[in-house]
């Protein structure tokens, strides 16, 4: 898995969600729409398809290039049982 194919899917995944084909890496992700629980939905899909998280303070400040590329392993010792 490369940074780039995460950049790609998250930036799919956002397009979707946030109903806006024009979203790029460039772009910051509160000003697309994104909040607090669409960042927790994309930390979902990102844990699920490549075992990574964001960091809500490099997503929330930075481009969503700059997050991805401070992306952070799933750490699964935190999981709760359901």
């Amino acid at each position: 898995m490369s940074t780039a194919d995460v950049e790609k899917s998250a930036l799919e995944w956002l397009r979707t969600e946030l109903d806006d084909p024009e979203i790029t890496g460039a772009d910051n992700f509160l000003d697309v729409g994104g909040h607090s629980l669409t960042f927790s939905k994309l930390n979902q899909f990102l844990g699920d398809s490549f075992g990574i998280i964001l960091d809500m303070k490099t997503t929330y400040g930075e481009s969503l290039s700059a997050a991805v590329a401070a992306q952070q392993p799933l750490d699964n010792s935190k999981s709760t049982s359901k």
